[in-house]
């Protein structure tokens, strides 16, 4: 064996075993418990995102336990995308490869996480390792593994269209071709089932991801914290180098042009949507694939800049290796710092399991509330989402029937009106009261015309269809009588205005209801954001049924 073919060997089996390490050893972010949920509920399509990160921790559940569990299949994508990475540039200069890896904490810690960004970024490196064997020779063969390559790009994040569409548009050629259209044909066809699903459901992604994600008015500080982010998730010390390395290298080849392109069209992408709404770093994660491609590439004919990257590898060795021992042990919060993600989930979690004394918990308006109290207890636990809130795929899911008409117990933030008691726990105080009897009818779907006006006296008319997705959901709201509510949203008061439609959904009302209900001439803005509740006694708030909707004031 080469000394060559010996270093990447330990490499790789290094960056394996400590990963492991840590995946074992660092208790659960919260989206992760969240999508640990998602396993237990095997679906084409969920509400936040494709379907792959739930299969992956299906997968590694089956095979062990806990977090090691969970994270299993996370951890092997992770290292065997930098090994995918490699595959395609097949660098000359291996030493200065893995110091470029080496100063990317993204990839080293970033790769244990259970959550949609790794097999988005492996499947981007299975994408271009794809494409470049489709541009070098058209066959049947290439044509299929480009197709399942942009399938699973966008099983895994929806961001996957971002590359193959800047890929495409890097060469526009490819449309002349028979072969592009066959590549795009069998890529739509595998990815139909979720489709299938999203049209199941009303496309509550996309109706999430483009109208309901709630953002503050535009602050200067959404575009600099983007910026700031872009050189961080790169980074952290190096994302500068990365970055503008990448951007000046000439491309030589279609595959480095597609990187090219996928690069300078995301990233401005997003600088462009930072002006409209808050955009988070980690968006544009699947550029790390390119960008370690294009910057190794000018890097290895800049001797002068590449020298930074091994100046700065001891500063970055030592960053890194700090997130680490913090992400291991459960170290005290420093005073004025909350409790973060990572630490004294297993005490939290203990605690309301003893203040509920063996009664089921629900949280409000916290579904990683809800899903890490899940994985810690092993007792199902739901998220019911009121007016203050939003959908998430608890909307969906059965556990909220199962409980109906049982003694529970709330759980929500100290801020939660008309919780009677409270629990101090390792990550906080939160208010708590037992309900008996629980009834809510989150699964219940409620929709009318996506602009409601009213007349000219201020009276607004509607139209609301009564659906759900269980139709045992269906069948039993109907004996318990829950209230309709307009619930609408005032931008800048954090309590939404619920209005009473003076109606409830009886036997008699089983496809659809007319409402006809006055609305305040308070209201003096041009349009409002507005929802449809329901809303049952013995429960302090109605939940949200049904996707956004605007009002429209009676001037219009």
């Amino acid at each position: 064996m080469s000394t060559r073919s010996s270093t990447s060997w330990l490499f790789y089996i290094s960056l394996l075993l400590l990963s492991f390490l840590q995946a074992s050893t660092t208790e659960l972010f919260d989206d992760e418990a969240y999508y640990w949920v998602f396993a237990q509920f095997l679906d084409w399509g969920y509400f936040d995102h494709p379907p792959m990160i739930a299969l992956l921790i299906k997968m590694g559940i089956s095979l062990l336990p806990g977090e090691l569990g969970v994270r299993f299949f996370i951890v092997l994508m992770g290292v065997a995308t930098i090994w995918l990475i490699e595959k395609i540039l097949q660098p000359n200069d291996k030493k200065l490869f893995y110091v470029l890896v080496l100063n990317t904490a993204l990839l080293q810690i970033g790769g244990i996480l259970a959550v949609p960004d790794v097999p988005l970024l492996f499947f981007t490196a299975i994408f271009f390792w794809a494409y470049q064997r489709f541009t070098e020779k058209e066959t049947l063969w290439s044509a299929l593994f480009l197709a399942q390559s942009i399938a699973l790009l966008l099983y895994s994040k929806y961001h996957g269209i971002l590359i193959v569409l800047f890929t495409l548009f890097s060469n526009i050629q490819l449309l002349k071709r028979w072969y592009t259209w066959l590549v795009i044909m069998i890529a739509i066809a595998l990815f139909l089932p979720h489709v299938y699903w999203q049209w199941q459901h009303g496309f509550p992604s996309i109706q999430y991801q483009l109208f309901e994600r709630v953002s503050p008015p535009y602050r200067f500080s959404f575009t600099t914290d983007y910026l700031l982010g872009q050189l961080l998730i790169t980074g952290p010390l190096t994302g500068w180098l990365l970055i503008v390395s990448a951007l000046k290298y000439r491309t030589q080849t279609s595959t480095e042009k597609a990187m090219h392109w996928s690069v300078v069209g995301t990233f401005l992408l997003f600088f462009i949507s930072s002006f409209r709404s808050r955009t988070e770093a980690n968006w544009t994660v699947m550029l790390m694939v390119p960008l370690i491609v294009l910057a190794y590439q000018y890097l290895k004919q800049e001797n002068s800049l590449s020298k930074w990257l091994y100046r700065l590898l001891p500063f970055s060795l030592v960053i890194v290796l700090v997130i680490r021992v913090f992400m291991l042990l459960d170290i005290d919060p420093i005073k004025g710092i909350p409790k973060d993600e990572f630490h004294g989930n297993k005490e939290w979690a203990k605690a309301i399991r003893e203040k509920a004394k063996g009664l089921p918990v629900i949280f409000t308006n916290s579904y990683q509330r809800a899903s890490k109290y899940w994985f810690y207890t092993g007792d199902p636990s739901f998220s019911l989402n009121t007016m203050r809130y939003r959908r998430s795929q608890y909307n969906y899911w059965p556990m909220e029937q199962q409980l109906i008409g049982s003694k529970i117990m709330v759980v929500g933030s100290m801020d939660v009106p008309r919780l009677k008691d409270s629990i101090q726990t390792k990550k906080g105080k939160l208010a708590t009261e037992v309900v008996d009897g629980f009834r809510s009818f989150s699964g219940i779907i409620l929709s009318s015309m996506d602009k409601l006006q009213p007349n000219a006296n201020g009276v607004l008319e509607a139209a609301v269809s009564i659906n759900a997705f269980q139709q045992e959901v269906l069948d039993s709201v109907l004996w318990h009588r829950p209230k309709i509510m307009l619930i609408i949203y005032q931008d800048g008061k954090k309590e939404p205005l619920v209005i009473p439609t003076g109606k409830r959904l009886f036997p008699d009302f089983v496809n659809q209801v007319f409402v006809r209900m006055p609305i305040p001439d308070t209201l003096t803005k041009d349009k409002y954001t507005v929802r449809w509740g329901l809303a049952v006694e013995g429960f302090p708030e109605p939940t949200i049924n049904s996707k956004v909707y605007t009002l429209l004031s009676a001037r219009k």
